[in-house]
């Protein structure tokens, strides 16, 4: 198991592949896994550095109240363990608020920036949504009613066409080793909720591809483009047939606009 200490937190983490650095970034309420499509794709031309962000996985999960700006920190603390200057950022919803901060606060550490079905700010629908699913979770509401619940807002209906792939889905997310902690899925939210960047995005320098599924209802296509039109000279990428949980749903798809954009940034050092 690897583990670093970085600030108040023992961080898991993964290195797969070799070349130039690209770290991943997870969303709320999920660990590392969640890339099993990504890991084996981009680590056949990339240094992949994935890991679980504090409350989630086999990181810790303390019980006291986390900021995105915390989360970003942590990120930076696992690249200065592991001895990378710069890399590649890859963010996918609360990863990709993460991946703002980051690229913000410390833009001499990103290559190039890729922000996933994520927003500058919170998302009434969103909270109200994941609200009610936190509040189900702490009324004692079984692990696999709430996992259905979730894919409803993950998946467009095409998935759901397929009975047993959605049964798969489900199973494969209750058989989670690592399952997070209700009051860490908390703590996350609430650092998700109160996220906002909305007036700082323009300082983000780093080449940055906002990608969205046409089909996300979660966090719709409306906040990928307020992002992609407040980041100087970033580039949108709508791409259809995908919604919240398109980095899955359509996998090839997700990999192939990832890999077209960071081909063409890659490192001149």
């Amino acid at each position: 198991m690897t583990t670093v200490k970085v600030g108040d937190i023992n961080m898991y983490y993964e290195v797969h592949g070799e070349g130039e650095a690209l770290l991943l970034i997870m969303g709320l309420g999920s660990d590392l896994t969640s890339w099993i499509f990504q890991i084996p794709e981009f680590s056949k031309k990339y240094r992949v550095i994935v890991f679980d962000n504090r409350g989630v996985g086999r990181t810790d999960a303390p019980d006291t109240p986390y900021s995105i700006d915390m989360m970003a920190d942590d990120t930076t603390g696992l690249l200065d363990a592991l001895s990378i200057e710069k890399a590649h950022i890859l963010g996918i919803s609360m990863g990709g608020m993460i991946a703002q901060e980051l690229a913000i606060k410390h833009p001499q550490r990103v290559e190039s920036l890729i922000l996933a079905t994520t927003a500058a700010g919170s998302y009434s629908w969103a909270t109200h949504v994941l609200g009610t699913t936190l509040k189900l979770a702490e009324e004692g509401v079984r692990p696999d009613t709430l996992t259905e619940l979730r894919l409803s807002y993950l998946f467009t209906d095409k998935f759901f066409e397929n009975p047993e792939l959605v049964q798969i889905a489900v199973n494969t997310m209750l058989a989670n080793p690592y399952p997070q902690p209700t009051y860490a899925y908390a703590r996350q939210f609430a650092a998700a909720t109160a996220h906002n960047t909305r007036d700082r995005i323009g300082q983000i320098t780093a080449p940055t591809l906002v990608l969205v599924g046409k089909e996300d209802i979660l966090l719709p296509v409306k906040l990928s483009e307020e992002l992609a039109e407040g980041i100087p000279n970033a580039k949108l990428v709508v791409l259809e047939g995908g919604g919240h949980g398109f980095s899955v749903e359509i996998a090839d798809k997700f990999n192939q606009a990832v890999l077209d954009f960071l081909r063409r940034h890659r490192s001149s050092r």
